[in-house]
């Protein structure tokens, strides 16, 4: 006997009836080319083969797939929907946002059972702080459109009218994402005027901004593995903190030299630089905007203070 299971099904978008009827067209023509895929006998890809089957009489190959927990299958049905189906931006970007949640039970199921990632795709980063990179790079989509689509679904899903007009508007072609968000945003964090962390997606409380950066938690900033660093700072690649050597670095003043500082600083300023225009572009999206003449302003500070420290790292390079 074949099951199905309703939790199982939801995390599949639905086929439009255009798809469906294709489908089916398809498998009375030619027969079920794919095999519909089961855990423990309960269907977990392939309920509309497994439909069209049983309404037509027709006999359903079935594949037997073995997991180590109902999250990792869950895991597995979502992050299958990404190579097969003809999915927009937005539901992309809401289909990995269901994996946030799941991805967090796997790496604390995998914590208490000492390790493997079983069979329930590919392995994922225990961090927290790197979830969201993740989810966008599966999604095929950003990390700001990852952020911006959570607001919508969240609100969605606690009844904000705005938001579920905002997000069928976006669905059918009228809206883009960003302009749903700027609708969303205003309603939803009406008395919230706290800046969004660029690595989590959460606003951050007065004393918990990163001393550098003022957009990013402070564990978020000593807890991302990957520091990026600008190529305006001579410093193209990626600094792991988890190297012994870059941990000395962050963590014990003593250990820089001058080259070493100046570095951190030149990294800094990028650091600064990309929160300034994410800053921007985020208030600009709910109507407070800059004039020309003061982003000019900014942009020559900056770039003054740029030069000032280059200035120090030559000058130090040359001995002087």
């Amino acid at each position: 006997m074949i099951a199905i299971d309703s939790e199982f099904q939801s995390l599949i978008p639905p086929l439009s009836d255009d798809e469906y009827e294709r489908l089916e067209k398809s498998i009375l023509s030619e027969g079920v080319r794919n095999p519909i895929i089961t855990w423990n006998g309960t269907i977990i890809d392939g309920h509309n083969r497994y439909h069209i089957c049983e309404e037509h009489g027709i006999k359903c190959p079935q594949r037997e797939r073995d997991f180590p927990s109902r999250e990792a299958a869950k895991i597995w049905i979502i992050e299958n929907q990404f190579g097969r189906r003809n999915l927009s931006a937005y539901d992309r970007s809401a289909l990995a946002l269901q994996l946030e949640p799941l991805y967090a039970a796997e790496a604390k199921r995998r914590m208490s059972d000492g390790g493997g990632s079983g069979d329930s795709g590919r392995q994922k980063s225990d961090n927290p702080t790197r979830t969201d990179e993740q989810l966008a790079k599966l999604a095929g989509t950003s990390r700001d459109t990852i952020r911006k689509v959570k607001v919508i679904e969240t609100e969605a899903a606690n009844g904000n009218e705005t938001a579920i007009e905002a997000r069928e508007a976006v669905k059918s072609g009228e809206k883009s994402i960003h302009k749903a968000y700027t609708e969303v945003r205003p309603k939803a964090d009406k008395a919230d005027t706290r800046p969004i962390c660029t690595i989590c997606g959460k606003p951050i409380d007065d004393g918990d901004a990163y001393g550098h950066n003022p957009f990013k938690h402070k564990t978020c900033a000593t807890q991302d593995t990957e520091y990026h660093r600008g190529s305006n700072g001579g410093r193209d690649g990626r600094l792991n903190e988890h190297n012994d050597a870059s941990r000395d670095l962050l963590e014990n003043v003593a250990t820089y030299n001058v080259i070493t500082l100046v570095d951190e600083l030149m990294a800094s300023v990028n650091d600064m630089n990309v929160a300034i225009t994410e800053s921007i572009s985020i208030n600009e999206s709910m109507g407070v905007v800059l004039t020309g003449e003061q982003k000019k302003r900014i942009a020559v500070a900056t770039s003054a203070l740029f030069e000032a420290i280059q200035a120090i790292r030559e000058e130090s390079e040359n001995g002087r």
